[in-house]
């Protein structure tokens, strides 16, 4: 599987707005490596503008997260995609209070970001695939609050891990999306 630096794709930058900046979101010049230009927003650290700011001002498509109060330091990490236009998407993954290191705009479909997602969860990680395909398929659980934060046995009973708390959103009137996550393979 290709990573996403191979993707058609360019990281989202820091503003160096020392906290000066006027608007929540403001627009600069990426050049994708296919030399096509988009205006897009920027982190701005000072006005703590990070991934899931930008990811509420598009079509948000898909949140994953996962917190553990066994965890040394509270962290809660956090794979979002969102969709900016057709075929270009914000895709991060990471501590959901930092700029991320690995946060994108990338030009793609969402099946190949869906990929992209899970791959980062990695082996470790609870079940996210055959959650998502199950999600995909059924629905979310029922009573569940999209996007909150809950024990990991709602979403994964089999699991036994102390102290994890996950949560998910999804756009289910996204059909490419459902398409997507109906479509993983085990």
């Amino acid at each position: 599987m290709k990573s996403i630096e191979d993707l058609n794709s360019v990281p989202v930058r820091l503003c160096e707005c020392d906290g000066k900046r006027t608007h929540d979101l403001e627009l600069g010049e990426y050049v994708f490596p296919d030399n096509s230009i988009e205006q897009l927003p920027s982190f701005c650290i000072e006005n703590e503008i990070l991934g899931l700011d930008i990811y509420e001002e598009y079509q948000p498509a898909l949140k994953t997260m996962e917190s553990n109060e066994n965890w040394t330091m509270f962290a809660c990490y956090a794979g979002l995609i969102a969709k900016v236009s057709d075929g270009l998407y914000f895709y991060t993954f990471g501590d959901i209070d930092e700029a991320g290191e690995n946060s994108y705009f990338v030009k793609s479909d969402i099946a190949t970001l869906l990929d992209q997602l899970l791959e980062e969860w990695g082996p470790d990680a609870p079940p996210w695939r055959e959650f998502l395909r199950s999600v995909g398929e059924r629905g979310l659980p029922v009573g569940y609050e999209p996007g909150s934060l809950v024990d990991h046995k709602i979403f994964f009973p089999q699991l036994d891990e102390d102290g994890l708390s996950v949560g998910m959103s999804y756009n289910f009137e996204m059909h490419e999306l459902h398409a997507a996550l109906r479509s993983l393979k085990p």
